[in-house]
């Protein structure tokens, strides 16, 4: 029982990695908390499944991550007891990296945006203060997760009427995917996956509950 962990040495500003990395965990769903005295990022309550959590430390350019389920005792992201939050927790783990190792240009200024730069006064009479530069960074965009919740969605709705666990399962699998896909661009899609999750899992639970009073009044 040990977590994952890695470093990465990016060369990147303190702020382009906390508005990519808080932007990522926002959509995702995690939620800053302490656990153990510690700052992490945490995902789900441990109700459905087993809650993830992301510790994620930067400085001077180098970033430090960490990552782990809570199921009785810490897990980190390999072997089979776990294995579905776990691959979903390695999921989002390296689409975090991907986003924090991204090719950007961030150019280089000893200045402040506003702020005069010193060489100025020597070479204009009337120094132009140093306008904010926009650097175009890629955030992170679940477009998969609507996809994923659309079809999840459907397969909920059929499966519910004939095979009811089937449908309870990929009922709130397409919810939970809809939620995350509803904060990408295919909004309307992942919108559309999470009404049909929601219509497949009353459907799945509401045949569940008449199996067993059938079942029960046959037996009686």
């Amino acid at each position: 029982m040990s977590r994952f962990a890695v470093d990465y040495r990016i060369d990147k500003p303190d702020d382009f990695i906390k508005f990519v990395s808080e932007d990522f965990f926002a959509k995702e769903g995690f939620h800053p908390a302490v656990y153990k005295g510690e700052s992490v990022w945490k995902k789900g309550t441990g109700f459905v499944t087993a809650p993830q959590y992301i510790k994620l430390q930067y400085g001077q350019g180098n970033i430090h991550i960490e990552a782990w389920i809570k199921s009785f005792g810490e897990h980190g992201l390999d072997g089979f007891y776990g294995a579905i939050p776990k691959s979903e927790l390695n999921g989002r783990v390296h689409t975090l990296i991907n986003l924090l190792t991204q090719n950007v240009a961030i150019p280089q200024t000893n200045a402040a945006p506003g702020e005069i730069q010193p060489d100025d006064f020597t070479k204009n009479p009337a120094p132009t203060p140093v306008q904010p530069v926009t650097v175009p960074v890629a955030v992170h965009n679940p477009t998969n997760k609507a996809t994923t919740s659309l079809i999840l969605g459907i397969v909920s709705i059929i499966t519910g009427l004939f095979i009811p666990i089937v449908g309870l399962i990929t009922g709130i699998i397409g919810i939970t995917t809809g939620n995350v896909g509803r904060k990408s661009t295919a909004k309307s899609l992942a919108t559309a996956g999470f009404v049909l999750g929601i219509i497949g899992t009353v459907i799945s639970a509401a045949n569940w509950i008449l199996a067993i009073i059938a079942s029960a009044l046959y037996l009686y």
